[in-house]
């Protein structure tokens, strides 16, 4: 049962959502829609003062809310708060990490505090290698709605993504192949990851214009060394692109041809407003695919919880190896973001994110669409999630312009560190190309910082 702040919480949270459909001015101002004062609240609901404070303090922890001192509180739309409009630091365009701002803090603090209470009796014990069982048959609902639809004894719950990718790379496959193949550019842990555990790996190239470089991949996938292929067909990281339906399709056909599997990091399927863009698991009727999701990019990274389903093959050697590496993943972590899920927190945290960053991809998108005359622009991925890419000329110095724009409050990465350091893994042929990533910049600010960068590229 609802208590009477919730109520009132929940009747005000409908309030806001009339007024935005409406686009009442008699609530607007320039900071957007200002809710009634908090004496108001507590006339009209009969109830004390402070039950109307703790009503606007429930919608504030879950960001629908925020206060600004001696106006009153605002309703946040798409994403925007008082620190947005506020924002006196750096522009950061460099960091991959959420947005702290957003970080469920209160909520997540709640579970935790509950599932201490309720798996008391779990959380004194060692873990199965393959997780809470509780919470595997929660993931195994939820997963469905990625369309990744698997049996409870494919699921496991790893120490982050990490843990996944290693227990991967070190355990010994059905081929008896030993070679790892990785997309140019990859995620950046990778290659170190690969080369601190002595697995040979190759690469094939992955370009904003072309895509996968077809003729390569097959070519190296016929060598016949090859066991796995770990790829990020949504979103990649760090180009941005996202691989068609047809794609996968195709690449589905030749790891069966050749006898390789797929490790498809989702890491950002949290982020797709595309119901038609499905996992390549989605696809796969020969079981060729290990799909990996993680919560650090929607929650944070401190919680080091990520999931791995498996073909039923792959079971018995991937337990094997996790059990190796650290026996069971945190039991107090896996039974808080059971909590979390179950108690439909996890999907309104999701939507929160999802909107807050698809508003500012939209910002994104139409700064790109302003100068279709200016090349980095023009070229520039449009697909969504929390990065682009601007491929530049190849006389443009990196350093000098990283240099310059820090200089005027704005921080970029380049693509580069996502390269193996050295010639292994195929190719050093590096495109010149910034990241820019929206998840800790704020709206008001994107066409700010992207017209700054632009002066810089256009001056060198």
């Amino acid at each position: 049962m609802l208590r009477k702040y919730e109520m009132i919480a929940h009747a005000l949270q409908e309030w806001m959502q009339e007024q935005m459909m409406r686009q009442n001015s008699r609530h607007w101002d320039e900071k957007g829609i200002r809710l009634p004062a908090v004496r108001t609240v507590a006339e009209k609901y009969k109830c004390s003062v402070s039950t109307a404070i703790r009503a606007y303090e429930w919608l504030e922890q879950r960001h629908l809310v925020y206060a600004i001192p001696q106006s009153g509180y605002y309703a946040v739309q798409n994403g925007t708060g008082a620190q947005d409009m506020d924002w006196q630091e750096p522009l950061d365009f460099a960091s991959a990490a959420p947005d702290p701002r957003v970080f469920p803090y209160a909520d997540f603090r709640h579970c935790m505090d509950l599932a201490m209470k309720e798996k008391q009796g779990e959380l004194f014990l060692y873990g199965t290698q393959q997780g809470l069982p509780s919470l595997i048959e929660l993931l195994q609902k939820q997963f469905a709605d990625y369309q990744v639809f698997a049996q409870s004894e494919q699921f496991f719950v790893t120490t982050g993504v990490q843990q996944a990718l290693s227990a991967l790379a070190l355990m010994p496959f059905p081929s008896g192949k030993a070679k790892v193949m990785v997309e140019l550019p990859t995620y950046h842990n990778m290659p170190p990851l690969l080369e601190s555990l002595n697995v040979p790996y190759t690469g094939v190239k992955r370009t904003l214009g072309e895509g996968l470089d077809w003729e390569s991949l097959e070519r190296q996938f016929a060598s016949g060394d090859i066991k796995f292929f770990y790829v990020m067909p949504r979103f990649h990281n760090p180009i941005g692109i996202s691989m068609t339906a047809a794609e996968k399709k195709r690449l589905l056909r030749l790891a069966q041809k050749y006898d390789v599997y797929l490790v498809e990091d989702d890491y950002l399927a949290d982020l797709e407003d595309n119901a038609r863009q499905d996992p390549l698991w989605a696809y796969d009727t020969h079981n060729r695919v290990i799909y990996l999701k993680s919560y650090s990019k929607i929650l944070f990274p401190g919680l080091r919880v990520g999931v791995t389903v498996l073909p039923a093959k792959l079971v018995p050697g991937f337990g094997t190896i996790k059990r190796m590496l650290d026996i069971d993943t945190s039991v107090l972590s896996q039974a808080a973001l059971e909590v979390y899920i179950h108690s439909g927190m996890f999907a309104h945290h999701r939507k929160i994110i999802r909107n807050r960053y698809a508003s500012r991809m939209e910002v994104v998108r139409n700064q790109l669409a302003a100068y279709p005359d200016f090349a980095p622009f023009r070229d520039a991925p449009r697909t969504g999630g929390e990065h682009t890419v601007l491929p530049l000329e190849a006389r443009i110095p990196m350093a000098t312009l990283v240099s310059r724009l820090q200089k005027r409050g704005i921080l970029v990465d380049t693509t580069e560190r996502y390269y193996p350091r050295t010639g292994e893994g195929g190719t050093r042929e590096l495109e010149k190309m910034l990241r820019l990533n929206i998840s800790n910049v704020p709206k008001q600010r994107v066409a700010e910082g992207m017209m700054k960068i632009r002066e810089e590229i256009l001056r060198l």
